[in-house]
């Protein structure tokens, strides 16, 4: 699992991606104004698992192959740290994952919008045909 903060022009945000044997999955946070070392630690220990637990269910995953870890040398750890510095902070791969994402997220809440509206009209429908009955009974 892997956290970046950065600043994208108008707000801090926070970048997570993290994978796992379903695949790999990436969502942002916006923090707003600068973040301190406490906001970032509170949305870690708080926030984050509530965050990671709803988009658990979603299935806008994307499959990664597992390649063996193996120790690396502390002199190219440092370079892939120093790489990855001046790396933009959002990458491809977790764009297309946020996007997946955030395709699912639109189509869940279209399909429970539209079960909720048409609740509604039953609900209206049978209260109407409840008052015309009690018309027709002269009560």
């Amino acid at each position: 699992m892997k956290l970046t903060v950065y600043f994208d022009g108008v707000f801090w945000s926070g970048l997570v991606e993290y994978s796992d044997k379903k695949g790999y999955k990436a969502f942002r946070y916006v923090f707003g104004k600068e973040p301190k070392d406490e906001e970032v630690l509170d949305f870690i220990y708080f926030s984050l698992g509530r965050l990671l637990d709803r988009y658990d269910h979603l299935e806008g995953q994307n499959p990664i192959s597992k390649a063996a870890e193996r120790k690396k040398n502390p002199k190219r750890l440092q370079r892939e740290i120093s790489k990855a510095k001046n790396k933009p902070a959002v990458s491809t791969k977790a764009q297309a994952a946020m996007q997946k994402m955030q395709d699912n997220l639109k189509k869940e809440k279209k399909t429970f919008s539209k079960q909720q509206r048409l609740a509604e009209k039953e609900r209206r429908y049978q209260l109407k045909q409840k008052k015309h009955q009690q018309k027709r009974k002269g009560h």
